[in-house]
């Protein structure tokens, strides 16, 4: 008996001293503590004993925070921002949580009163730029980069957001100078490298843009945006052969349906219709539900005059979307060019027509579609019906 009341009494003692603990005790015990669950539990306890701590609030945010816990930290920093309205490192501490979740029109409301409470805090600026870049919005990002004066630890981010804002922009010679400083700096700065490459791109200097396309890929064998702008570029100077290797390796890299369909129409280019109708068929696979793999297999099959796989296609792709101006020209071609089924030609190539089919060009002699409208597209009656359309 005496053993129990002994037992009983240490319970009591101990509870006694629990009990006892003050708030900041507790939050003593919770910076010890490198597990975030156990922390969490005594900055509880210490939020308990004083629902005003606000460095309790803070830290247990931060735990949740790094536990994904994003809707019970959001409640703490709402807190602690009750708390102290006029702190602005309370409205940065929450903004950064919303930026680790992806929310940052919600981050650069918190940015905006922090930068109001203290305006020449850097590090507002930064982060409230890299939100603007997320949110396509560069201009205002550029003027939140240029008032950073201590660049510290993000020197080269500042420059490459700088450098990237510009090319958006259109800026190309203010991107260009900025990418060829950070080069200066480290020539083997792949995305410098690679946005060098998409200024000549977009300025139709294609050799240049490999030359750029292929040092960035040099440094770096995964990056996949990079395979696929030098892809297109040697389409643009020809070398059919060279872009469908890039769309090779692009698609070991990722394996998605639209990089099938763009070495599709490579292959088209290079007359391998085979190749092309399986690419196709693969993007078919991968997204049953994409009206223009349809169409252009479709196409394919015509030229392999496969005739009643391309209607089948075809079909397809205009129950999948009735409205698509090039399948709708191509099931033109086929009741002329199979059929020689004037009437339903006409019905078909009305519809395109009417749904701003546009390169009219190309059904007239050495013209793409030109073949599938042979001796009908020199007629006087097929050129009034398209010019009646373009009145």
């Amino acid at each position: 008996m005496k053993k129990l009341f002994l037992g009983l009494s240490i319970i009591y003692i101990l509870s006694g001293f629990a009990f006892a603990q003050t708030a900041k005790q507790f939050f003593d015990q919770a910076l010890k503590s490198n597990d975030n669950n156990e922390k969490v539990k005594l900055l509880t306890k210490a939020i308990d004993k004083d629902p005003k701590f606000i460095n309790a609030y803070h830290y247990r945010a931060d735990a949740y925070k790094a536990n994904g816990q994003f809707k019970k930290a959001l409640a703490d920093y709402n807190k602690i921002i009750t708390l102290s309205p006029k702190d602005p490192f309370k409205y940065y501490a929450r903004a950064l949580a919303y930026i680790q979740r992806n929310d940052c029109s919600a981050a650069i409301e918190d940015l905006n009163q922090a930068i109001k409470l203290k305006n020449t805090y850097e590090d507002f600026y930064y982060n409230r730029a890299v939100c603007y870049m997320k949110l396509e919005k560069y201009s205002p990002a550029v003027k939140d980069l240029e008032k950073i004066k201590d660049k510290k630890d993000h020197a080269r981010q500042i420059d490459l957001m700088k450098g990237e804002a510009n090319f958006f922009l259109y800026r190309y010679d203010k991107a260009r100078q900025i990418f060829t400083d950070l080069l200066a700096q480290n020539p083997d700065d792949e995305q410098a490298l690679f946005y060098m490459g998409r200024i000549f791109y977009n300025n139709e200097y294609y050799d240049e843009a490999i030359s750029y396309f292929s040092k960035a890929l040099n440094r770096k064998a995964d990056f996949d945006t990079a395979w696929l702008l030098r892809a297109s570029a040697f389409k643009e100077t020809g070398d059919y052969s060279q872009a469908a290797q890039d769309y090779t390796k692009l698609i070991a890299l990722k394996p998605e349906y639209t990089y099938y369909n763009r070495r599709g129409l490579i292959y088209e280019d290079m007359d391998d219709w085979p190749a092309a109708v399986e690419d196709y068929s693969y993007a078919i696979a991968l997204n049953s539900k994409w009206a223009i793999a349809y169409n252009n297999r479709g196409y394919a099959y015509m030229k392999l005059k496969d005739y009643k796989k391309a209607k089948a296609d075809f079909d397809t792709s205009l129950k999948l979307s009735p409205h698509l101006p090039t399948t709708l020209i191509n099931m033109a071609g086929y009741y002329w060019y199979v059929k020689k089924d004037k009437r339903n030609m006409y019905k078909y190539l009305d519809l395109a027509l009417k749904y701003n089919f546009k390169d009219i060009d190309s059904l007239y002699e050495n013209g793409k579609k030109a073949w599938m409208f042979k001796n009908i597209n020199n007629t006087v009656e097929f050129r009034s019906f398209i010019a009646g359309y373009n009145k």
